[in-house]
């Protein structure tokens, strides 16, 4: 390769840095610097736009024909880019993969095209044309083979501009759409609880005994305020986790009495279902270091959950064992389960299976498992559904064994 070539080249990749980088620097500087295809008296770079291929950029006898179209199935630069492979035309006057009359007009005779790779297929095409026969060697395109490179590169920058504009984009809406949902949470629940409060005292007759109809009506609207202030504490809880300000407060607990304190304050919700509640424990105590708040909120709302859901006259069981490292929580119903091509959404976000609807008279939220993962993934443990299970549905929480200090030993 003579010196001329070269110097041609690091013109193309001064350019190209000088201008930052774009793809339009790279298509422009490729095809004005002819010095690297001196037999050349034209270049162009086609791109892929559907079935066509449109001139991006142009030089010498082609530079007036920036824009115009070439059909896929009726060109060289077409053939290249369905094979993949490079193409050499010696003579447009014989070869009948070519437009005769097209190549007149810009003095074209012969010419190699190359394509150009994008992400396992072929995005457009470089073409160098020459007006004489059998213009092009070996050599020059090996040339051509060089310059696809920086074409290829310059893609892969703007995907790569256009997934980041997408990622910030999306940030900007998550925040967006979390600062909304933290804000309405907090101003609902003062007025939320003054309405729960309020209707509990009409309930219980503080302002006086209630006719029949105006009790019923009260009932319904203690519900429905109940339900929503239950969702309101749970917008609240997502926001403090996303924040990093939900707090936790270890200390040794009995897993078996913190289980016992869930099934009886869960009885109430579980008879409005018409379910029934069953407990099984281990003869010995467990005892480990966690957050028995958290813990006791992870596991009702499993519980709710496989009430809600089961059917009438059912049980849920709720059962607890220990091994040398771990303990185990495990709750399970007789239900209609988790559909397949519903698990890998289970503990998404308000995520709610289409095949619930119409089996429960106490809508949820979608909110219940997400918290709970939450809560048991910040406490070192995990939470999972029990894929085994064939009839209903079971969820596991798994935590490690932490040793608990009682009377200066250690013990568990």
């Amino acid at each position: 390769m003579d010196i001329g070539r070269f110097r041609g080249l690091i013109a193309i990749q001064e350019a190209i840095a000088r201008e930052g980088g774009s793809l339009s620097a790279v298509l422009d500087a490729i095809v004005c610097e002819l010095s690297v295809m001196p037999v050349a008296n034209g270049a162009v770079i086609e791109l892929l736009d559907g079935d066509q291929l449109v001139y991006a950029a142009a030089s010498g006898a082609s530079a007036h024909l920036v824009g115009m179209r070439l059909s896929l199935n009726s060109s060289l630069s077409g053939l290249s880019v369905l094979t993949g492979q490079p193409q050499r035309c010696d003579d447009s006057e014989t070869d009948p993969r070519v437009n005769r009359q097209a190549c007149r007009k810009v003095g074209l005779r012969s010419m190699i095209v190359v394509p150009i790779p994008h992400r396992g297929s072929m995005a457009g095409t470089l073409k160098y044309h020459a007006p004489t026969v059998a213009a092009f060697t070996e050599e020059d395109m090996l040339v051509a083979h060089l310059l696809v490179g920086p074409i290829a590169v310059g893609f892969s920058r703007i995907a790569e501009e256009d997934a980041n504009r997408a990622r910030k984009e999306l940030q900007d809406i998550v925040s967006l759409k979390q600062q909304f949902v933290s804000t309405v949470s907090h101003e609902l629940r003062t007025p939320l609880t003054s309405i729960s409060g309020a209707l509990g005292l009409l309930a219980n007759g503080t302002a006086g005994e209630l006719p029949d109809t105006a009790s019923s009506l009260v009932d319904v609207a203690a519900r429905n305020a109940g339900r929503l202030k239950r969702l309101v504490d749970d917008l609240l809880d997502l926001d403090r986790m996303d924040s990093g300000q939900l707090e936790y407060c270890y200390a040794d607990a009995d897993v078996g009495l913190l289980l016992r304190d869930v099934v009886a304050q869960n009885l109430p919700y579980a008879s409005q279902a018409e379910v029934k509640l069953g407990l099984d424990l281990p003869a010995a105590p467990v005892m480990t270091r966690t957050d028995p708040d958290r813990l006791f909120q992870a596991v009702t709302n499993l519980v709710s959950n496989a009430a809600k859901f089961s059917p009438s006259g059912e049980v849920v069981r709720v059962s607890l064992r220990a091994t040398d490292r771990s303990v185990l929580i495990r709750v399970s119903d007789n239900g209609p389960g988790i559909p397949e091509d519903f698990r890998a959404r289970l503990f998404d976000r308000f995520a709610q299976s289409p095949h619930t609807r119409g089996l429960t008279r106490q809508p949820g939220t979608g909110l219940g498992l997400s918290i709970a993962k939450a809560i048991v993934t910040q406490l070192g443990g995990s939470l999972r559904l029990d894929e085994s299970q064939t009839r209903g549905a079971a969820f596991e929480i798994e935590l490690p064994l932490v040793p608990c200090a009682v009377g200066g030993r250690e013990t568990v």
